[in-house]
């Protein structure tokens, strides 16, 4: 009789083949996919680069990292320095809505603050996503927006301290702290050699927030609904504020720093792609971040992606490049300060 169907064991065989050879072509799946995000990631980065220096021919320099006015406690309210390159990124029309004399949580800024922007999340990590303040409106007692988040930094330098006035040590000094309003001129260590805006991957499993330098530990020092992963927004203020009655609240920042005390020994290196981050706070305690014991240094989290290996970098000439998260750290250090007067070799 002639067969006319499969055996058991031939559609077996079958099925084995077909998997073996899925296996075979999912990693190189896998990897044109990461190749076409990591292309993506960079042309982010590009733009942004494009927007900073749109913005430096029309005022001369570059945006502050954050902007306050008035005080050196800055819970009493800032905003990024991503807010006035928006109308170089084709978003004039929320630029035009700012209100830079009202907190980020009132009208009406708190319209803008949850506007997603496709340039600012990177797709090996995410495409769109906000920080969710659900805890904090429990906390505060009153409406707070869920803040549009990022996965880029303003690169802050090798020192996280926070004042009105910069005061920190040149070898610290990076383009953007609060206040700041960086001449192309200024970067005397050479704008192809210092830092402008890196990745900062947040809401992922693989970066979790711990309290202090120097803890090996993800932080339990979370007020409840609060997410223990490192997360921030290209737009909003402090969330560790008196007024909205979270003092102690951990959230990232738009600025990233590559050491929490460059210009003093020990620097408190903050290393590329740390899985534990640390949060954005004002102690104001100081506008050197002298201090070595916990509540006498401000923070700010180090630069993290989701590309294999390291994070790509926005040079301040307008050049994307990817380094390696095995850095010599005073190089990389090096690489974040505009006038520190260290020589960088890095490929």
């Amino acid at each position: 009789m002639k067969r006319t169907a499969f055996t058991l064991i031939e559609l077996l065989v079958v099925i084995a083949l077909m998997a073996i050879l899925i296996g075979l072509i999912l990693p190189a799946v896998q990897k044109v996919r990461e190749a076409a995000a990591r292309a993506q990631c960079q042309n982010n980065l590009k733009q942004m680069g494009l927007a900073l220096h749109h913005h430096h021919d029309v005022f001369g320099h570059f945006p502050p990292g954050l902007t306050v006015k008035g005080t050196d406690n800055l819970e009493m309210g800032t905003f990024s320095g991503f807010i006035p390159l928006l109308p170089f990124m084709e978003q004039e029309n929320w630029y035009r809505q700012w209100d830079a004399d009202q907190l980020w949580y009132l009208p009406p800024n708190d319209r803008i603050v949850g506007v997603e922007v496709k340039i600012f999340y990177c797709p090996s990590n995410r495409s769109g996503g906000t920080v969710d303040m659900t805890y904090l409106r429990l906390l505060s007692g009153r409406a707070i927006p869920d803040p549009a988040a990022t996965d880029y930094l303003l690169c802050k330098g090798a020192n996280a301290a926070l004042c009105e006035r910069n005061q920190i040590p040149p070898a610290g000094r990076g383009v953007f702290d609060v206040n700041t309003r960086t001449r192309l001129v200024e970067i005397r260590d050479g704008s192809s050699s210092t830092f402008a805006i890196g990745e900062g991957a947040g809401n992922n499993p693989r970066f979790r927030l711990r309290d202090w330098y120097h803890d090996t530990q993800p932080s339990t020092n979370l007020r409840p609904g609060q997410s223990g992963l490192i997360d921030q927004s290209w737009s909003c203020g402090p969330t560790a504020t008196a007024a909205l009655n979270s003092l102690g609240t951990l959230h990232g920042s738009s600025l990233g720093v590559t050491a929490l005390r460059g210009g003093h020994l020990d620097p408190f290196d903050e290393p590329m792609n740390n899985r534990l981050a640390l949060p954005a706070f004002d102690f104001n305690h100081g506008c050197v971040n002298a201090g070595t014991a916990p509540g006498t240094y401000d923070m700010f989290a180090g630069f993290r992606s989701m590309h294999p290996g390291g994070c790509h970098f926005l040079f301040c000439d307008g050049s994307v490049r990817f380094l390696r998260d095995s850095i010599d750290p005073v190089t990389y250090r090096a690489l974040s300060t505009l006038a520190g007067g260290e020589v960088a070799s890095h490929d």
